[in-house]
């Protein structure tokens, strides 16, 4: 049975209201005193009429199966940033409520929920699925219906398709480059390629974003292959990639497949780089252990980068979580939610139509956040990067050059 939960109001005292104030509410005019009470109407009204007493959004979001490990973490994120919201006083006295709806790893349950969300006024947005498959479901029916949708990861084509749709994840290829650079600085000649086949970032990566960084920084890529979805058995790729001795592997699979890639290429007896993407953080790589120690990847954010946006999100979120230390997923779905009160702010109103624009006008002036300063690519957002690198025991940042 698919799992239904729904928060309610959460309110904070001054202290997580101060680190908000850190972040700051950029690009967002002053928010309207609320109206006199209801739901957000997701009619097609003008923005400026003032916001509702509750402002209600969904979430569709992996929360069991394959791809929790990204909702679940995202949850934490958005719940954070409710009540930082809500004690700043962006929207007045208007809360937010979110209905968080479980979809699994299955685009058809995605479309579903959201098909119920566009059909139900009571729904002023959506917070979208973080997979790929499940986003490009969901981006032609929202887009339609005029139902602003704000995603976090899917970072394959087919998601920001028109005004409704925004994402808050920068694509992994908007920031690879930094990987090119360490491939470079590090003397690296030649290089293999091993890429999750059914995953439309991670074939992105291998197929076109990879290649294209041997032709900038004078590597070639001597082989490539794609592994399953769920493979978790990488003998044979290992074997072949050992056997070919090229200077550097890069690695573009899913998270929880990181630690048994890695370990058989070592076991394999491959003693070269090793280059990965943002999925190896987040904890994947605890399981390796030093067998995965000089691993690095690019990553939009790790809780150590040098940013006030990020070093104040990681103080309020290792307080409310009990002095857990928030991954990429967490922070990443923090900024959506605190992009979608902007443009609430923005917008003055719960009119699917007006937040659509007050989002647009956000995205114009971009904002600091957890991932540090994000600006946006029209309604895609873009971040700087940082390369990191697995010691054997935690995620160091690299500083460039070393």
């Amino acid at each position: 049975m698919v799992s239904e939960l729904q928060s309610g109001r959460r309110r904070v005292g001054h202290g997580a209201g101060a680190l908000v104030l850190v972040l700051g509410v950029a690009a967002c005019s002053s928010p309207g005193s609320g109206s006199s009470g209801g739901s957000a109407s997701g009619g097609g009204g003008e923005g400026g009429g003032g916001l509702p007493d509750t402002v209600k959004v969904m979430s569709v979001n992996g929360l069991t199966g394959p791809v929790s490990f990204a909702g679940t973490n995202a949850q934490k994120g958005v719940d954070l940033a409710i009540e930082q919201i809500e004690a700043d006083g962006l929207l007045g006295d208007t809360t937010v409520e979110v209905d968080y709806r479980d979809s699994a790893a299955s685009p058809q349950e995605a479309a579903s929920f959201a098909s119920q969300a566009i059909a139900d006024p009571s729904y002023a947005a959506i917070l979208g699925p973080s997979a790929s498959a499940s986003s490009t479901a969901v981006s032609p029916i929202v887009d339609q219906a005029g139902m602003p949708t704000v995603y976090v990861q899917s970072g394959s084509e087919g998601v920001v398709i028109g005004d409704y749709t925004f994402r808050l994840t920068p694509p992994a290829a908007s920031y690879f480059d930094i990987a090119g650079d360490y491939a470079e600085e590090q003397g690296v000649t030649s290089a293999a390629v091993l890429f999750n086949s059914g995953n439309p970032t991670l074939v992105q990566l291998g197929e076109d974003v990879v290649p294209q960084l041997a032709d900038e920084h004078g590597f070639e890529v001597v082989s490539t292959g794609g592994v399953e979805a769920t493979q978790q058995d990488f003998t044979t790729p290992a074997s072949q990639i050992a056997g070919a001795d090229p200077d550097a592997a890069f690695l573009m699979v899913q998270g929880p497949q990181y630690p048994v890639a890695i370990t058989q290429l070592r076991q394999a007896g491959y003693q070269g780089e090793l280059i990965g993407m943002s999925a190896a953080g987040a904890g994947n790589l605890a399981s390796a252990g030093q067998e995965a120690a000089g691993f690095v990847w690019p990553t939009n954010f790790t809780p150590d980068q040098d940013d006030e946006g990020t070093r104040a999100f990681v103080e309020a979120y290792r307080a409310k979580y009990d002095g857990e230390t928030p991954n990429n997923y967490a922070a990443e779905a923090y900024d959506a939610m605190w992009f979608l009160a902007r443009g609430m702010a923005e917008a003055d109103s719960a009119d699917r139509a007006a937040i659509q624009q007050g989002l647009a006008a956000v995205a114009e002036e971009g904002f600091d956040g957890a991932q540090g300063e994000i600006t946006f690519e029209g309604n895609d957002a873009r971040v700087p990067g940082v390369l990191v690198r697995w010691d054997g025991s935690a995620e160091v940042p690299v500083e460039a050059g070393s």
